[in-house]
């Protein structure tokens, strides 16, 4: 973070922080620290979880002087946040939510405890008890395409109409949770006269320097399935993509968004520019995990048919859930352009952050 960075998004922010130990969550933090602002994180193990992120933040030399861990759960009543605190916490200006349930193959109703009526309840509580500027939400690059939302059931002007039954069905808990509560965020805050930002990650990679990623991402599985050889085929055809969005490029972005007036009441995606196709996205990662990249390729409707049978699809450590978000379609980021280069900030490396990603899996699985 150079100084002119720091410079630029001078409006001071007492930020709430929820996912704070999370892959986004911890890298959100670090960026805000860096740049000055106070943030309170909310912790659901305070004993072990304050240590462990203390620890990570001192090792990348991130200050931690002007971070609070606070005790609490967005699932339960009035966040399971004490009375002292919530008066401590009556300053915070901005709220980030970057807390989500991710697994494949989740329940209804696991997805919607913490995905949906979490996020609402997480939004509640703060504006009952803080005076806020803005709520942030993340939420994902799926929900930029209208196309494929309305093919999976969703009303997209009248969301409230929409039969959600329906849209789980066809997408599986977690992708239908994250549209489900996408659009209650959105409502709840106007309710409430909130102004609110949805940021739309791409699917999120680490840095060009660390390579650092939790295994449990779906492109550190990805990884993984090469470096054990379990990825023969490439999904899809020789036009599809992952879209894709380092770690640090994101973080960034989400700092300063929550502060522009530009994208009060609006939504944002955040994704390179540069496209890969699986075959490109393949070869780097295989490279890095001294294997050969698979060079055949296999229909995303046959792969459906058989990860339907669960004892086939546990084989293959693949999910039905995952292949929608692979991509042919473009995505516009256009308005993403206009706003980093106001605030002058550049898009890493996309190939030295897969590489250093890669490597990151070989060495520490």
């Amino acid at each position: 973070m150079d100084n002119q960075e720091i410079a630029l998004n001078h409006s001071p922010q007492i930020a709430f922080v929820a996912g704070a130990t999370g892959f986004i969550g911890r890298f959100l933090i670090a960026q805000l620290l860096t740049q000055g602002h106070q943030v309170y994180a909310l912790v659901r193990d305070k004993q072990t979880q304050q240590h462990q992120l203390e620890n990570w933040l001192k090792d990348k030399q991130v200050s931690v002087t002007e971070l609070t861990f606070i005790q609490g759960d967005i699932t339960q009543p009035n966040l399971a946040i004490s009375q002292q605190n919530w008066i401590e916490l009556a300053k915070v200006n901005i709220l980030y939510n970057s807390s989500a349930l991710f697994a494949w193959n989740l329940t209804i109703e696991q997805a919607q405890q913490v995905n949906v009526e979490g996020a609402l309840n997480l939004l509640k509580c703060i504006s009952e008890h803080c005076r806020l500027d803005r709520a942030v939400h993340v939420s994902g690059y799926m929900l930029t395409l209208q196309d494929h939302l309305r093919q999976a059931g969703v009303c997209i002007d009248q969301p409230e109409q929409t039969n959600w039954q329906r849209v789980y069905q066809q997408l599986g808990a977690y992708e239908a949770s994250k549209i489900e509560s996408h659009y209650a965020w959105i409502k709840q805050a106007q309710s409430l006269d909130i102004d609110w930002t949805v940021i739309h990650p791409a699917t999120v990679i680490s840095d060009e320097v660390t390579g650092e990623i939790p295994v449990n991402q779906p492109i550190a599985h990805m990884i993984s399935l090469l470096k054990r050889k379990k990825m023969g085929a490439i999904p899809a055809t020789a036009q599809h993509y992952l879209p894709l969005v380092s770690i640090d490029y994101l973080v960034k972005v989400i700092g300063y968004a929550a502060t522009e007036t530009g994208l009060a009441r609006t939504e944002l995606l955040v994704a390179h520019e540069q496209r890969l196709t699986l075959a490109d996205m393949f070869n780097i990662m295989a490279a890095q995990v001294g294997q050969k990249a698979p060079t055949r390729y296999v229909s995303l409707d046959l792969l459906r048919m058989i990860l339907k049978w669960k004892w086939l699809a546990q084989k293959l450590e693949m999910s039905v859930e995952m292949l929608d978000f692979i991509r042919t379609e473009p995505l516009n980021i256009s308005q993403l352009k206009q706003f980093t280069q106001h605030w002058h900030i550049q898009e890493s490396d996309l190939k030295k952050s897969l590489e250093k990603t890669s490597l990151w899996i070989f060495q520490h699985t």
